[in-house]
């Protein structure tokens, strides 16, 4: 049975984001990881799911092609208001992301970003990946609160103009972050979609 049985973090208010990191080989199942992220979205989030992408960045091999061609998605990492799932890509990509690619189809959830128009197209451009619903939680927070700075602004000084909350958990990994180890840069992954995620109920409601 599937479960997010990796580190749990606890966050500023007390609750506590359980994690999941898989390296997606070609008979790995994720759809039951997926479900359970659009139950909690669907119990605690307002259908918001919290998306950020990573990319590998190759060398074009002709001139002729865009800047942008070598650019490969490498990990993806999905949070809600209790999970966060952070998924390791294979090369090359095999059968069962095809559920990734229906999870980001579906029209019962709302996949919110930070910045993420270029990451929008190159999902488009390079891997014929359209997701479905998704909002800049920048730009919905600019038109909100009348700032139009907000739209600009990362994950961190966005939770913090929004929500004013306690980052000094998140400052002290970053600080060291080039010595951090892998699990100190996991809590920072969920600690920034459990924010993102605040920050979406407060603008919603």
């Amino acid at each position: 049975m599937a479960s997010f049985d990796g580190p749990k973090f606890k966050m500023t208010d007390g609750s506590y984001v359980q994690t999941k990191t898989i390296d997606v080989g070609s008979s790995r199942d994720i759809s039951p990881y997926l479900s359970l992220l659009r139950e909690d979205s669907i119990l605690n989030g307002n259908r918001a799911v919290i998306f950020d992408v990573y990319w590998d960045v190759g060398v074009p091999e002709t001139e002729t092609k865009t800047k942008t061609s070598g650019w490969s998605l490498s990990s993806v990492k999905l949070s809600t208001k209790n999970l966060c799932l952070f998924l390791r890509l294979s090369k090359p990509f095999h059968d069962n992301l095809k559920d990734l690619y229906r999870f980001f189809a579906s029209k019962f959830v709302t996949f919110v970003g930070v910045q993420i128009e270029e990451d929008l197209n190159l999902l488009r451009e390079n891997h014929g990946l359209e997701i479905r619903n998704a909002i800049n939680i920048g730009k919905l927070a600019a038109k909100a609160r009348g700032t139009l700075v907000l739209e600009f602004l990362g994950t961190r000084e966005l939770a913090h103009r929004v929500l004013w909350s306690d980052l000094s958990q998140l400052d002290s990994i970053e600080a060291k972050w080039e010595e951090a180890e892998a699990e100190e840069h996991l809590e920072a992954a969920a600690i920034e979609g459990w924010l993102i995620v605040n920050v979406w109920d407060q603008l919603s409601e």
